[in-house]
């Protein structure tokens, strides 16, 4: 019956993600004109070799809309301003985060150093946030959500193993174990998430981590609370 009741709370959230508009941040410290500049993204190995990729960005429109974009045919301009979220996936190779304001890089590029898949590397699905202390995947959690979707339909042989955390301070009253199994059931969620768009459930396993996971025992800052609450991703298999 619980089964049930959280794959009907995916269903209702994965339904709700789309209609909700996306948050666009902008920078008050610009001195320069409001206009909209040439900007680049790029993937390269460690090799320095560039490579073929899909981006996955949001925080460029006046909408606030996330674009998907092939890297080989972008023709972007940004506000230097405003914030750019996003992912870039490349066949091969582990998802890449950014979020960034390009008035704060020396050229108007970013570059995706991208690392390959091994069994037992892993990455931080960013972008994927719940509310406070509970199972509840925030609506803001739908761009991290498909990227982790297409990077499993990119890699049809890969199977990975979704880590929940916590955030755990010193008023936290829940015990370690009601800890891990709170990690544990924000795992399943996304879990349940993929198995519901078509991945299978034979290429994905779930854990939790209470207190032994957490990086900041008294976080500072919403960055802090967010990395405590992180969703790690392990390569089981290939």
């Amino acid at each position: 019956m619980k089964k049930v009741i959280a794959l009907s709370v995916v269903v209702l959230v994965a339904t709700q993600l789309w209609a909700q508009p996306r948050f666009v941040k902008e920078r008050t410290d610009y001195a320069g004109e409001e206009v909209m500049l040439p900007f680049v993204f790029r993937a390269k190995n460690n090799k320095e070799v560039n490579l073929p990729g899909t981006l996955r960005l949001s925080g460029r429109l006046d909408t606030g809309e996330t674009e998907l974009l092939d890297l080989s045919r972008q023709n972007l301009v940004a506000y230097p301003y405003r914030e750019l979220r996003g992912s870039i996936l490349s066949n091969g190779y582990l998802p890449h985060y950014f979020a960034l304001f390009p008035m704060d890089l020396k050229a108007p590029e970013h570059i995706g150093v991208m690392k390959n898949i091994e069994e037992n590397s892993s990455f931080i699905a960013e972008g994927i946030t719940f509310l406070g202390d509970n199972t509840n995947v925030y609506f803001t959690s739908v761009d991290g959500l498909q990227t982790l979707l297409d990077f499993m339909n990119m890699h049809s042989n890969v199977r990975i193993r979704i880590i929940g955390h916590v955030n755990v301070t010193p008023e936290t009253k829940l015990n370690d174990s009601q800890l891990v199994n709170l990690a544990k059931k924000r795992a399943e969620g996304i879990m349940e998430y993929l198995i519901l768009h078509g991945i299978s459930k034979h290429r994905v396993s779930v854990m939790g981590r209470g207190r032994e996971g957490v990086k900041y025992p008294n976080p500072q800052t919403e960055a802090e609370l967010e990395y405590n609450r992180r969703v790690e991703v392990v390569i089981m298999g290939l």
